[in-house]
């Protein structure tokens, strides 16, 4: 039997929080600990900017807004199809490569021990289910504002840093457009887009609305939290991939 008519099952991690708290970074560390993994960004999703709404004090295209920031339909439908093809959509782009990310490494023999239990439970499954086990991790700014979005995730992480950290993150690297332009944020746009977004499309999720220090609530269940500037990367990668080996091989969420 071909490799291609093999039936695939489809984990899906989830890596949420502000921007620049740190998701692709551990995005990137967990797709080197899965094999048969790959890692789709919701900025992929981000609509032309001649599409984005104006805000209306500052006159600029609103890249952050929960509404408007992601086209939400096309996300969602794409994710669906995901986790029943476990194939990527022919003509797929993904812009990340454009954009520049620090390098927080994690010690080589961690990640090639999570990777060697990868795949061995990938084998056993195989063997045992007759199914291709893919792992597909999505990180993104707005990674739990969508209820279709939250359904299709089996395992959810939130990764909450100090505005202070992820603004200076922020303003020492340019971020690059799906249109390939360099866009950098204007007089007032973090204060007055980009953090006031942030807290609007997260309050729901963490109790009496505290999305600062508040606990998770039950409207993403399971989510996994870590506090951005506590926790050291290589303690997430441990926590993360026990949970997806732990779905993986039982598939409860």
């Amino acid at each position: 039997m071909s490799t291609d008519a093999i039936p695939t099952r489809v984990v899906t991690i989830g890596v949420g929080g502000a921007t620049s708290s740190g998701k692709t970074t551990l995005a990137k560390h967990l797709r080197n600990c899965l094999p048969n993994s790959f890692i789709i960004h919701q900025d992929d999703f981000v609509p032309p900017a001649e599409q984005l709404p104006i805000h209306p004090e500052l006159g600029v295209a609103d890249w952050d807004d929960a509404p408007g920031a992601i086209d939400w339909d096309r996300m969602a439908k794409f994710l669906s199809d995901l986790k029943k093809t476990g194939v990527l959509p022919e003509g797929h782009q993904s812009y990340d490569h454009l954009n520049v990310t620090a390098s927080i490494p994690v010690e080589e023999e961690i990640i090639a021990g999570w990777k060697a239990r990868s795949e061995k439970l990938a084998s056993e499954h195989l063997e045992k289910n007759g199914e291709k086990l893919i792992w597909v991790i999505i990180d993104g700014f707005l990674m739990f504002w969508d209820e279709r979005v939250i359904s299709d995730l089996d395992v959810r992480v939130f990764i909450r840093t100090p505005e202070d950290v992820v603004r200076a993150r922020r303003e020492a690297r340019p971020y690059v457009t799906p249109e390939g332009e360099v866009w950098r944020d204007p007089p007032h746009y973090w204060e007055k887009v980009v953090w006031p977004a942030y807290i609007r499309a997260h309050k729901d999720i963490f109790e009496n609305e505290d999305v600062l220090n508040g606990k998770p609530n039950d409207k993403v269940k399971g989510l996994i939290l870590f506090e951005g500037t506590e926790t050291k990367v290589v303690d997430m990668v441990n926590t993360v991939m026990e949970k997806i080996l732990e779905f993986s091989s039982e598939g409860r969420k």
